[in-house]
């Protein structure tokens, strides 16, 4: 059986290379015009792969040429290799083509559509300038914060040395750069052009009209066949586009009064729950609420948060944010957890959630909704369930038999058994005293008292590596290892006060709720939370006392 582990393990990294991730085939442009080019970039997570069978591109497309791209990494030891593979397109006609599924080493790629307008070759006076630059802004009519793509194209027929291009700028909006460059070859008056596109997003911040002032390019032009131009005797050339203006309208008067977002897509997602549905009294349950957003930022959506849970306690987390992009439309991200501690039995019902936004393609209110969940609570390891509201039945308690409970008062305890348990603890009382008073040290003789740790580092792995689910105990090392820090603290209320983690404090929290009021702790979430060291709200040092005896002492 070991030589059998053995060769598996030696055939896991020969496992992994055979279940390789499958090319992925992308277009730099998702429309383009007859005769202009567009890009096919195939990625393929093997750097020997080999070259893909292109024949079946030339039904609709002619294959001007192709480049390879080669990128090592190694990532936590492991060795990863990637190829981009381009390969240069140039339509046959117009309409809606589809890039077909190409073969490498034994996989295929997914097919990519392209649309494919009529031919571009209609400005004539652009055509006779060597270098032409154009702007066009989508929508012309737009809300306030909603985002403008700013496409800018610079056109140039000839060979170019150096060149400058500008961005775009407008008084009252916010203008970013989104996603990299694409360069493509396009006629124009019976003139092939290459073409360098660059998208913008522009937010407009206020209403009103939106003036986009137009970028320049400056640049030198050469001519391969004088031999001069090898001197640095090139042409200056430049251009600037057109100046643009974008009518900026108010938040519509039907919109609800709330949060305005005005995306072109919204999804709210939340995550978590319990599986089979169910929880315990003092166990956490993470959940954690998304908001992904299509043309928004991540920094102007609106802070998340869950409705009031009666029954639970809801300990927010630091809200994760992110953005990037779809097309030429950025994507804004927006996550938040909660942990969601039962305090009694019974059913949690966690209400209805709604986000209302504004839907910019539509041009009208939506709601994304996360439907009402309920989660059925039994009372933790250790706790003591809460009676019903309206009844005072007790309940049979762990390892005894359940039994019909009387009705009527319970009876008093007869004096005699009062009387024998006197007796007993009496006993126990001098038994204890003559076991500990023989066991008592000599005089003079040092007397052996367990000390906790001195030293920070094994104080925590003590607590880290603990196994004990006692909240008392799990209590004990977390004050040890604080007071190896802080000999000053005396108990954990006083190390969370201490604290200036969040997330530190409300496990400390949680800590203290299952040893003082009953149930079992989580301690894997414990540690989690201490994982990375103790995050003191003042670090230990700044109070101006450095630990350490004068240098000189008197």
């Amino acid at each position: 059986m070991r030589y059998l582990m053995l060769a598996l393990a030696l055939a896991m990294p020969s496992l992994a290379v055979a279940q390789s991730a499958p090319p992925v085939a992308s277009l730099d442009r998702s429309t383009v015009g007859v005769g202009e080019t567009v890009t096919l970039n195939i990625e393929i997570g093997d750097e020997s792969a080999d070259a893909p069978d292109l024949s079946p591109l030339t039904t609709d497309f002619v294959v001007l040429g192709t480049s390879t791209n080669h990128s090592l990494s190694i990532v936590n030891g492991r060795r990863e290799a990637h190829t981009i593979l381009g390969v240069a397109l140039r339509p046959r006609h117009e309409g809606q083509l589809t890039v077909p599924a190409l073969a490498i080493g034994g996989q295929r790629t997914q097919p990519v559509s392209l649309a494919v307008a009529a031919s571009s070759d209609t400005n004539a006076s652009a055509a006779d300038r060597p270098v032409v630059l154009e702007g066009k802004a989508e929508p012309i009519q737009a809300y306030v914060g909603q985002q403008i793509d700013y496409t800018l194209r610079l056109y140039f027929a000839v060979n170019l040395a150096d060149g400058q291009l500008g961005d775009p700028s407008a008084e009252g909006a916010e203008i970013r750069r989104v996603g990299q460059d694409a360069n493509y070859q396009s006629t124009r008056g019976g003139r092939r052009f290459n073409v360098i596109e660059r998208h913008y997003a522009i937010f407009p911040q206020r209403a009103g009209s939106l003036e986009i002032q137009p970028p320049t390019f400056q640049g030198t032009a050469v001519d391969p066949s004088d031999a001069g131009s090898f001197f640095g005797a090139g042409a200056p050339v430049s251009a600037v586009a057109d100046r643009l203006h974008v009518t900026v309208r108010e938040r519509p008067s039907s919109a609800p009064d709330a949060a305005w977002i005005p995306a072109r897509e919204l999804k709210l997602a939340l995550e978590g729950m319990p599986v089979d549905g169910k929880g315990r009294i003092g166990q956490p349950i993470t959940l954690t609420m998304r908001l992904d957003a299509v043309g928004m930022p991540f920094e102007a959506l609106p802070a998340l948060s869950l409705p009031k849970i009666d029954g639970a306690d809801v300990y927010p987390d630091k809200a994760v944010t992110g953005g990037g992009t779809s097309g030429a439309w950025v994507t804004g991200r927006r996550q938040q957890g909660f942990a969601v501690v039962p305090t009694r039995s019974g059913t949690l019902h966690i209400p209805e959630t709604t986000l209302h936004w504004w839907n910019v393609v539509t041009d009208k209110a939506e709601v994304a909704t996360l439907p009402a969940r309920d989660i059925e609570v039994v009372a933790g390891a250790g706790a003591t369930p809460l009676p019903a509201v309206g009844g005072s039945v007790a309940r049979p308690s762990a390892g005894m038999p359940a039994t019909a409970a009387p009705t009527s008062s319970i009876p008093s305890t007869p004096w005699r058994w009062f009387f024998l348990a006197a007796v007993v603890l009496w006993l126990v009382t001098i038994a204890a005293w003559v076991i500990f008073g023989r066991r008592r040290p000599a005089p003079g003789a040092a007397t052996p008292v367990p000390s906790e740790p001195v030293r920070e580092r094994p104080a925590r792995e003590a607590f880290l590596s603990s196994t004990s689910a006692d909240p008392a105990t799990m209590d004990r090392l977390l004050l040890a290892w604080a007071r190896t820090v802080r000999p000053s603290l005396r108990s954990t209320g006083a190390l969370s006060a201490a604290l200036g983690s969040e997330e530190q404090r409300t496990a400390i929290t949680m800590l203290q709720r299952a040893r003082f009021a009953g149930g079992a702790v989580d301690g894997a979430a414990l540690k989690a939370a201490f994982t990375r060291g103790l995050a003191w709200s003042i670090p230990p040092g700044d109070d101006g006392s450095s630990g350490l005896p004068p240098l000189y002492p008197r």
